[in-house]
């Protein structure tokens, strides 16, 4: 069993940013953790590609999830439950990010028991559609967590993930509406932070500054102010005055060919994107 563990699900639509994603925790971490990835409609070409990365990836199918899912943030879902028995403390991506800090901290922090993200707005107010977790929820507000970047002890925190898994088809996001459950909630982050109030798990968060992490809804300005022989990217953000732990595409994906004008309010963001793309030919 893995005592640290990486953690990204994509398909085809997002191979380029999941190959910019591993670039960069090849940079900062070399192969020292491992990495899982859970696809779905891979080809031959691609799964060949991830074989042959230096982070050398155990590639998993979607359909090889406790529960077959609907669709990718389904899949995502399940992934944590997934680790259970294969790893300890896991850490979830989305395949549009990339790392430009390590993570170490993070992780030293999820091995105690925290449960390691970013905020992602003020999150939502729980309404009278709450009740479908737990009556008690309903007007109330807890912390929200981005789980594009999420870290904890799968182990320890068994049954958030446990339920998470289950309730993976059961999302109102979804086609069905999540029938019969219809439970609430923007996405699978959505439930993520439904199942978590319910659990009583917010009390375990350590919450990361939004501006530092996800950054999706602050849009902040970043400047790359380093590179070493490895390929680290020194940023910094400018508005927090602060070194960036991460840097996540917003809604305008970062590999479209019409993203250079989206991301000109964002100063070096596209830049740090393209740093990691470059080391597709690894």
């Amino acid at each position: 069993m893995h005592p640290l563990l990486f953690a990204i699900a994509a398909d085809p639509g997002y191979f380029r940013g999941l190959m910019a994603t591993l670039n960069s925790i090849y940079a900062y971490h070399a192969a020292e953790i491992p990495v899982f990835i859970y696809q779905r409609k891979m080809t031959g070409e691609h799964l060949e590609k991830l074989h042959a990365h230096p982070l050398r990836p155990q590639v998993w199918h979607i359909n090889d999830l406790p529960t077959p899912p609907i669709g990718m943030w389904e899949s995502k879902q399940q992934i944590f439950a997934h680790c259970v028995g294969r790893a300890r403390v896991v850490m979830l991506l989305d395949a549009d990010l990339v790392l430009t800090s390590e993570m170490s901290d993070v992780f030293q922090l999820a091995t105690a028991g925290k449960i390691v993200g970013g905020t992602d707005g003020g999150g939502p107010n729980c309404g009278v559609e709450y009740a479908a977790y737990d009556p008690k929820l309903v007007g109330s507000k807890h912390p929200y967590i981005n789980t594009g970047a999420v870290c904890l002890d799968v182990q320890r925190h068994w049954d958030l993930v446990g339920l998470w898994a289950f309730t993976a088809n059961y999302g109102a996001y979804g086609p069905t509406r999540g029938w019969p459950l219809g439970l609430p909630g923007h996405g699978d982050q959505g439930l993520f932070h439904g199942i978590a109030a319910h659990l009583g798990k917010t009390a375990h968060y350590h919450i990361m500054p939004e501006r530092l992490w996800a950054d999706c809804t602050t849009h902040s300005k970043v400047e790359v102010r380093g590179e070493d022989e490895r390929g680290r990217l020194e940023v910094w953000n400018l508005n927090a005055g602060a070194r960036q732990r991460l840097v996540h595409s917003p809604p305008k994906k970062w590999w479209a060919d019409d993203a250079e004008p989206s991301y000109a309010r964002y100063g070096d963001k596209l830049r740090c994107f393209l740093h990691f793309d470059a080391w597709t030919a690894m």
